[in-house]
């Protein structure tokens, strides 16, 4: 037994009901407002519960409770501060030796003559920290839950807010479907637009995401409330009988009413799911209550709750396959169409095969957390760009994979994986109807959106997983609650750990030091990103053209995002100054600007683009310009395109500026000239290979391309060198093209 309850712990459960509260209805905490709010929040509960357990209380020693995934959540946690930590570049050689010579290349790159000497496993700090902050505060979520919670009425408290979180959710997703200007708040709703419901989320895919683990709850709740009636009077016939019984239904005494209510709440529920038009949800959904079906035949008292989650099953195979809907008549026909559709399927398959190659060059430890959309162009084919604009993979399980490894995805797999065998193992010992209906229905939420999170990115949605980590908890303490009222207690395993005054004094102020911390950087992101918003918000109307004071203000506040320092130079590249010295100055300080920002993240492909720009724009000095910043504006230009293959806007550019580049190139390779390593020949053929690929992705950029090689090249033998190879359509049209040119 943990000791009992302080008013602290009342005070912590009144901040985690009103962060679970909050987390959705901020439109999921995608925004940095909204989920800086929630770490903070997150991290001062963890500070105020370990001060009182470690000052304020009289408890000899600091007690916690344990669970099968404790460890695992732990070593997830130190592996991605491991990704952020500089090592040794030898050990980078060993253990990722791709990112090892990435950085070795950047390091030639920007400063030649400084061999990096420390390196870091994540090839972009900045993202891995922001990310992990998040991960933890689900965590210290989870925690919190565990390790405060103390009775049946507060466990009930938890769920009966989620219950009616959802039903909100259903509807106004409902209002949604049949309001002619959808809106989630104030915003103008995307999904609600195209008649899809999302509530009170962006998307409708989250949503759904959000309302399985509703689903599986109220249903959970449906079994919980079975059985408990007023016992009928004896020797009654007739009509007597039928009247007692119906008042004995709606007895205080009865559950019968609550079985009543929350059955209706499923089937709101399992709507609201429905009018999403989320395959994935859907689907994931049907199999989960499958699945779990299965488990409830195991139990006789449960076996009638087996048929009817068979029922549900099928429910949502038939909307599946669309037998026996009319939609035109139900006004969800924006949903079936939508549902009908599987090109977007292919789309996120494609994604997830190219995702097994990014893992096989990044194998034990990955990219680094939070890296996934920086790396991931080098392997985008062209079937996946469709779906890559989110910066997702739309598969969360190869995206833990290709970020944090082998490793890291053992232990996401492990938390899954321990926390379902032992809720199952417990749940097959337990009779209590209450026990066994959040049990079942907290696994249906588990399954759902494990198997969901194969079609989506959901779980980078803030306000699921935090909700996920509330629903495990409570779910884990109502497995392991036996009694009633005075004489209930816990029969979970906890740990303890004895403590003296100054061992007490110690482990507050790492506790101090390590939440604090936590706190002090999402607090400098928020101001940050107040002066100079980089990450995207359709909801309000956000400054993204900021003053030099603004962008300079951001960054000293967090110097380790990339993308304000690539902001200032796209300020000092964009002014138009008449001073030839001021435009140099302001050339030079765009160049330093772009070499921090690839110095801070070398896999963005952009960034090397426009550092290659702004280096073929020094033509206020001759010959350092032809020697020096040509041929790096060339390599500049190279690694772009490495970093991004197929990157249409990028290879088009390339090609672009190689089309006027290879006008300066000698006609055969001058070794005392510092163009050494091409001929003009050579330049001629890298911009019609350049175009064809772009040509190749998207055809319908080749009258542009055509007008960009005719400027420099007015002949109609190279010109149709561009067109890719047996594209006899395009060729026509080029062809067509000269023959009106010349008339």
């Amino acid at each position: 037994m943990i000791e009992t309850q302080s008013k602290w712990d009342r005070l912590i459960f009144r901040g985690i009901v009103a962060l679970l509260i909050f987390s959705p209805l901020a439109f999921g905490s995608v925004h940095v407002w909204a989920y800086c709010l929630m770490e903070v929040a997150v991290f001062s509960l963890l500070i105020l519960f370990f001060t009182d357990r470690l000052l304020l209380s009289k408890s000899p020693a600091l007690t916690w409770v344990r669970t099968p995934v404790n460890l695992w959540l732990i070593l997830l946690l130190l592996l991605i501060g491991f990704q952020m930590l500089p090592l040794p570049s030898s050990w980078i050689a060993f253990v990722s030796p791709r990112t090892f010579a990435d950085k070795r290349l950047l390091s030639e790159m920007i400063s030649p003559s400084h061999a990096p000497g420390w390196m870091c496993l994540t090839y972009y700090r900045h993202a891995s920290l922001m990310e992990f902050l998040k991960m933890a505060a689900y965590a210290g979520m989870f925690f919190l839950v565990l390790n405060t919670v103390r009775t049946k009425q507060q466990t009930r408290v938890l769920m009966y807010v989620l219950i009616g979180l959802g039903i909100f959710e259903a509807m106004y997703a409902l209002a949604q479907i049949f309001s002619e200007t959808p809106r989630v708040w104030w915003w103008k709703s995307r999904a609600g637009t195209g008649g899809f419901a999302s509530g009170t989320f962006i998307g409708s895919n989250h949503f759904a995401f959000y309302m399985e683990m509703m689903l599986g709850l109220s249903f959970g709740l449906v079994i919980a409330h079975r059985g408990r009636q007023k016992r009928l009077t004896p020797g009654l016939s007739g009509f007597r009988v039928l009247v007692q019984r119906v008042v004995a239904w709606f007895s205080p005494e009865s559950d019968q009413t609550r079985q009543i209510l929350f059955s209706f709440v499923t089937i709101l529920m399992g709507v609201a799911i429905l009018l999403s038009a989320s395959r994935g949800g859907i689907l994931s959904a049907g199999m989960a209550i499958f699945l779990v079906s299965i488990l409830l035949f195991t139990k006789s008292r449960c076996r009638g709750f087996g048929v009817l989650a068979l029922g549900l099953c099928l429910v949502a195979l038939i909307w599946g396959s669309r037998m026996g809907i009319q939609p035109a008549r139900m006004g969800i026909q924006p949903a079936v169409e939508k549902f009908s559709h599987t090109e977007g399927l292919g789309q996120r398959l494609s994604i997830t095969q190219t995702l097994l190659s990014m893992i096989s060059d990044y194998p034990l430890l990955g990219v680094g957390w939070g890296n996934f959309r920086y790396l991931y162009p080098r392997y985008m084919t062209k079937e996946g760009e469709g779906v890559f604009f989110s910066g997702y993979s739309h598969n969360d399980w190869a995206e833990a994979g290709a970020e944090a490894g082998l490793a890291g995805m053992l232990f996401i797999i492990a938390v899954f994986a321990a926390y379902l065998i032992t809720m199952i193992r417990i749940w097959q010992k337990r009779r209590s109807p209450y026990a066994l209906g959040i049990g079942a229905g907290v696994m249906i939420g588990m399954i759902s959106i494990g198997i969901h999170s194969f079609f989506d990115f959901s779980m980078h949605i803030p306000a699921n997983p935090l909700t996920l980590s509330v629903l495990m908890a409570t779910g884990y303490l109502v497995l392991h609650r036996t009694g009633t009222a005075y004489q209930e207690s816990f029969f979970y395993q906890v740990r303890t750990l004895p403590l003296t005054l100054w061992p007490r004094i110690g482990l507050m102020c790492l506790c101090l030091f390590i939440l604090g911390g936590g706190i002090f950087g999402v607090v400098r992101h928020f101001r940050a990103e107040v002066h100079c918003p980089t990450e995207w918000n359709s909801t309000m109307n956000l400054n993204w053209n900021p003053y030099l004071t603004d962008i300079e203000k951001a960054i000293a506040h967090n110097p380790g995002n990339a993308e304000y320092h690539a902001r200032l130079a796209e300020y000092y590249m964009g002014k138009q100054i008449s001073d030839k010295t001021l435009r140099e100055r302001y050339n030079e300080k765009a160049t330093e600007s772009l070499k921090t920002a690839i110095h801070l993240n070398p896999g963005q492909g952009t960034y090397w683009y426009e550092l290659g720009e702004n280096c073929a724009s020094k033509r206020y000095a001759p010959y350092p310009y032809l020697n020096q910043w040509l041929p790096l504006a060339d390599h500049c230009f190279e690694i772009s395109i490495r970093c991004a293959p197929n990157d249409v806007n990028i290879i088009s550019k390339v090609a672009k500026y190689w089309v006027r580049r290879s006008t300066m190139l000698p006609e055969t390779k001058d070794m005392l000239s510092g163009d050494a390593s091409f001929s003009r020949e050579q330049g001629i053929q890298k911009f019609q290979r350049l175009f064809q690929h772009a040509l190749r992705i998207r055809p319908n950029l080749w009258e542009w391309a055509v007008i960009q090689v005719w400027e420099y090249y007015p002949d109609a033998d190279i010109l149709t060198e561009i067109v890719p190879p047996r594209d006899g359509e395009m060729e026509g049209l080029v062809l067509q093209w000269l023959e009106n040119k010349m008339n």
